[in-house]
């Protein structure tokens, strides 16, 4: 009996030591920070024919923590400014209008599925604040601001180190355009701007953060 005391006690005093090291005093999560922009080209969904285009740029934010499986969840912020080559009126319905500028800005959820060598697949969905020009036939109505929802997707394709090409496309709904501005409409009516973005991502190096650990 003594030396089953004397073996729990060894075993005991043996492992004191590996607790500690067991519960770590922090957890480590690896931020992954990227920067891009790109050419963007539109079709704007009113009435007039032709493609819009400009400037696109973003910023997407990995956090990296929790399992690995939702390791690729992070934030994206982007800005549309879409306002060169815009459309011109259909002949067949002259003066019914088309849009000459399109500005978005907002953000929202993006997953990028990181299970291949240089390419990663993404999709997102973004809530944007939308600023609208346009010529229509409607007296002291040339401008208006709109809450949006965007869905997109895409890939990175890595080039160099910290580089990589993107394919970027994106559906955006604009709802109640015209509303309290036309006797036949209203309601307003919704436009549905969708369009193809290509780019340059640049990866900055990983950034690591190291959160304390509250010790029972």
């Amino acid at each position: 009996m003594c030396s089953k005391f004397v073996f729990a006690a060894l075993f005991l005093v043996a492992a004191v030591p590996v607790f500690p090291q067991s519960s770590p005093a922090a957890i480590e999560s690896v931020w992954q920070v990227q920067i891009g922009g790109g050419v963007s080209g539109y079709h704007d969904d009113f009435h007039g024919t032709g493609i819009m285009e400009g400037p696109t740029a973003w910023i997407d934010v990995f956090p990296n923590r929790g399992p690995r499986l939702v390791h690729g969840f992070g934030l994206e912020i982007v800005g549309h400014d879409i306002s060169f080559g815009g459309p011109q009126p259909q002949p067949v319905s002259p003066g019914s209008g088309y849009t000459s500028r399109e500005d978005t800005f907002g953000g929202g959820p993006i997953y990028h599925w990181r299970h291949f060598n240089k390419f990663t697949p993404y999709g997102k969905f973004l809530w944007e604040q939308g600023s609208i020009d346009f010529d229509v036939n409607v007296p002291n109505y040339k401008h208006d601001n709109r809450t949006l929802y965007a869905v997109g997707g895409g890939f990175d394709y890595k080039l160099v180190h910290h580089i990589s090409f993107r394919a970027d496309f994106e559906k955006q709904w604009w709802q109640r355009l015209f509303q309290d501005h036309a006797v036949s409409t209203p309601t307003g009516i919704a436009i549905e701007p969708r369009g193809l973005t290509l780019g340059a991502v640049y990866e900055f190096d990983r950034i690591h953060f190291r959160g304390a650990v509250k010790e029972e």
